[in-house]
């Protein structure tokens, strides 16, 4: 694994957040989004062997190389916290690359001593969820309460996978409270498999998020972006139902009639 440092922030009382690429795309958008709101500023690249074989072109025809990323911002409030954000354009495509990945994640969480994190996920269904809800999970008893009373809903057994879940978990072997926030939402895709970004699922945790971090972030981009979304799974599902009607009528048409 290579890391690149960029610069060194000096950083107050941070909380770190974390969101890579996952189903939905929940996680990542809600990273980037926040990242790009508050005009954090890249510290560190992590680039592992364990990603995906392959690169990424951008609109210029230049290359992109798959990376995770460390962004700072830094509170104007006296009283608030600085953010850490973690997110990147892949997830470790292994187990042992997830688990390096999270220690590496956990090492700068302890260098600049982070008091809280936050990992950020999909909470899969397998139906239609038209007002996406927020679960919760938590590594310590004492935050239950302090999470539903934000609305949030306890998850109450499964499993969160990936490098998301894998560090919210570990955190708790650093002695960091983590808190894990899962949007609601159904891995949607389009007619050609591509996967649907779910921005309203994303802008249900990032509602939630906000208040827990006591910041301010405008909203209406990703508002945008939700109604867009909704848009484009309309059109889906018109496009299932005219296809399930279009081959009910052609199977109509080659059953033979017989007539007694």
């Amino acid at each position: 694994m290579k890391i690149v440092s960029c610069k060194e922030p000096i950083l107050h009382n941070p909380f770190l957040i974390s969101g890579l690429p996952g189903v939905g795309y929940v996680a990542k958008l809600l990273a980037d989004y926040l990242r790009e709101q508050l005009n954090a500023q890249l510290f560190e690249e992590v680039y592992s062997p364990s990603f995906p074989p392959f690169v990424l072109i951008k609109e210029d025809g230049t290359v992109d190389l798959l990376r995770n990323e460390f962004y700072f911002w830094k509170n104007e409030s006296s009283l608030g916290n600085d953010l850490i954000i973690f997110t990147g354009n892949a997830q470790a495509g292994s187990p042992e690359g997830q688990f390096e990945i999270v220690d590496e994640v956990l090492r700068v969480a302890e260098k600049f001593s982070v008091s809280k994190i936050f990992s950020l996920a999909a909470y899969v269904k397998d139906e239609r969820v038209d007002k996406p809800k927020v679960f919760g999970a938590v590594t310590e008893p004492g935050l239950i309460e302090y999470v539903k009373s934000f609305g949030v809903s306890m998850m109450d057994g499964g499993s969160i996978s990936g490098t998301n879940g894998l560090l919210f978990g570990h955190a708790k072997t650093k002695n960091i409270s983590s808190i894990c926030l899962l949007g609601e939402t159904m891995a949607f895709a389009t007619p050609s498999g591509k996967q649907v970004v779910d921005a309203k699922a994303a802008k249900a945790v990032l509602e939630v998020l906000i208040k827990m971090l006591n910041i301010e972030v405008n909203m209406v981009p990703l508002e945008e972006q939700a109604k867009q979304t909704e848009e484009l799974l309309h059109k889906i599902d018109d496009m299932a139902r005219h296809a399930v009607e279009e081959m009910r009528k052609a199977a109509e048409r080659e059953v033979p009639k017989y007539y007694v």
